[in-house]
């Protein structure tokens, strides 16, 4: 595994772990389709990201990458539906369930050309929704805009991923699939 699996993977938590305590903290003032919303949401595209990354690790072994997918979606799901009610916790699981479901047959079924670019497109989805929902809380609490919204501050950041997924090697190490290979030539 590369150093940019990692700063994935370190962005992923720590991006869950802020909207996630964001909802926590406002979770009076948070209505329940709104709460619905996040926990489907973060659920969804934690498991979809987390699913392919899985997917592409274990590659060959679809079981081991499914339920780990799984488990990681529907733990988020939740996590991020338990502040709300009992409704967003079942949307958040199930949606989490279905990602990482999702998430990892495709990061088994993908060719290792792509996937590199398949990783890094689930990521800076996942990137874009975080920062959506963000915003939706911010709007649902406050009635004004936020700071998330501000489209400056949005391409910063989405450019900054951008640079160091460029600026470290690729995120996931090609094997050598030569026909030299299989023959021992």
């Amino acid at each position: 595994m590369g150093v940019s699996v990692y700063l994935m993977l370190f962005s992923i938590v720590l991006l869950s772990i802020f909207v996630i305590n964001k909802t926590i903290y406002y979770r009076k003032k948070i209505t329940s389709m709104t709460g619905m919303m996040i926990a489907m949401t973060l659920g969804m595209s934690i498991g979809l990201t987390i699913g392919v990354i899985f997917g592409i690790l274990f590659s060959g072994n679809l079981f081991i990458s499914t339920v780990l997918g799984m488990l990681v979606g529907l733990v988020m799901g939740f996590l991020a539906g338990v502040p709300i009610s009992i409704m967003a916790i079942l949307d958040g699981m199930f949606s989490g369930l279905m990602g990482g479901m999702m998430g990892a047959m495709l990061g088994e079924m993908i060719t290792v050309e792509y996937r590199d670019a398949i990783a890094k497109i689930m990521f800076f989805l996942f990137l874009g929704t975080s920062l959506i929902l963000l915003c939706m809380i911010n709007q649902e609490v406050n009635k004004k805009t936020s700071f998330f919204s501000n489209l400056f501050i949005t391409v910063i950041l989405f450019g900054f991923f951008f640079f160091a997924f460029e600026l470290f090697e690729p995120v996931f190490i090609k094997p050598d699939v030569s026909i030299e290979s299989y023959f021992g030539k």
